[in-house]
């Protein structure tokens, strides 16, 4: 009772602090007209600014499509990224980005990247967040790029262009491709696009090093949340399935501090099963590039992997309204990959289901068809 009391009470407050935050920060001095036509060519865009500061890896993934479709038709464009987290690493070697800059949770940092930011000058900048909070829209008040550009903006004095999510349903790259639209980028090649060190090229080539005559699956049992990491016995009935023909080997992936819980399931196995001790998401991802087939319940190992067409099975909830949505939005979206889906009959309302609520039959079939 207490604790939703106190939900109550946060999304009030959360309210409350977005009004004020909206009435101090959604300002612009509107200095120029947008010219219609081709918005990058007609309007003098010489460098695009793009806010990335939810920290999301499968999003950045997603993201690289418009660095690379903005350079390959404006090669002198300069684009810069905030980003935090592990989705730094996710483009830290991509060529198409010319500065990335470190978002901190902290408005006194806030306001310090930003004055660095505005002195740069950005004739251009694109959020993508649903909604805002104080802090980011400080961030975005205190750039002071010539143009803001946001999702479903038109009421904000903020923002100068406004775009919108694609009628009815679709897959997230879809918005991608609507912004670059919008901004006069046609007909872009939407594939992801992912760019490794000759170092964490290495580091899996060294692991990989004798299952040169194996078939590697890449088991990623987790996800971002905890109803949606596969229990133990789901891991070990996966492992049991992979194993039941010859020459393959399966290797789990997870943060280090998933380490000793993996470790305790491969302990059962006198072979053929791993953790792979991998230093960043990058070498995990060249990992995926590297494997035959890839098993995960998160969309960031999904879009990882859909970069590279790996053969996949992605397990998505299909017992909630959200997870509908997301089914199709955060899919993999191409043929060599295949949804399998957790039905929780039995999630009580207000609840989060459960993932390992689907049926190993359906992963055998798969694999070992």
């Amino acid at each position: 009772m207490i604790r939703k009391l106190n939900r109550i009470f946060q999304d009030y407050m959360r309210e409350k602090r977005l009004k004020i935050g909206r009435y101090i920060w959604d300002r612009k001095e509107k200095k120029e007209k947008i010219v219609a036509g081709n918005f990058i060519e007609k309007n003098s865009i010489k460098s695009i600014l793009f806010l990335r500061y939810d920290g999301k890896i499968g999003d950045m993934v997603v993201n690289t499509v418009m660095f690379r479709e903005i350079k390959k038709q404006y090669p002198s464009m300069k684009i810069g990224v905030v980003a935090r987290g592990a989705a730094k690493e996710i483009i830290k070697n991509n060529p198409y980005i010319d500065k990335i800059y470190n978002y901190e949770k902290n408005s006194k940092k806030i306001k310090k990247l930003a004055n660095e930011i505005s002195k740069e000058k950005y004739d251009l900048l694109i959020d993508f967040s649903e909604m805002l909070r104080v802090n980011q829209m400080m961030l975005i008040n205190l750039c002071k790029a010539r143009y803001n550009m946001g999702l479903n903006r038109e009421d904000w004095k903020l923002f100068d262009k406004s775009y919108s999510f694609p009628k009815g349903e679709f897959h997230i790259v879809e918005v991608y491709k609507k912004v670059l639209e919008e901004i006069g980028i046609k007909n872009p090649n939407l594939d992801y696009d992912l760019h490794f060190t000759e170092k964490e090229k290495q580091n899996v080539e060294v692991l990989l090093n004798n299952f040169r005559d194996k078939k590697i699956f890449v088991l990623n049992p987790f996800a971002a949340s905890k109803h949606r990491d596969f229990n133990r016995e789901k891991i070990k009935g996966i492992i049991d399935i992979i194993l039941k023909k010859e020459n393959r080997v399966v290797f789990l992936i997870g943060e280090k501090k998933r380490e000793e819980e993996i470790e305790n399931i491969i302990k059962e196995y006198s072979e053929d099963v791993f953790f792979a001790k991998l230093d960043s998401i990058m070498e995990t991802a060249f990992l995926i590039k590297k494997a035959d087939f890839v098993i995960t319940p998160d969309t960031s190992i999904v879009h990882i992997a859909a970069a590279f067409k790996k053969k996949m099975i992605a397990v998505y909830r299909e017992d909630l309204n959200i997870e509908v949505k997301n089914k199709n939005l955060w899919s993999p979206n191409y043929s060599g990959a295949v949804q399998v889906f957790s039905r929780d009959l039995d999630v009580k309302k207000g609840e989060e289901s459960d993932i390992n609520k689907f049926k190993l039959e359906e992963i055998d079939k798969i694999i070992n068809n």
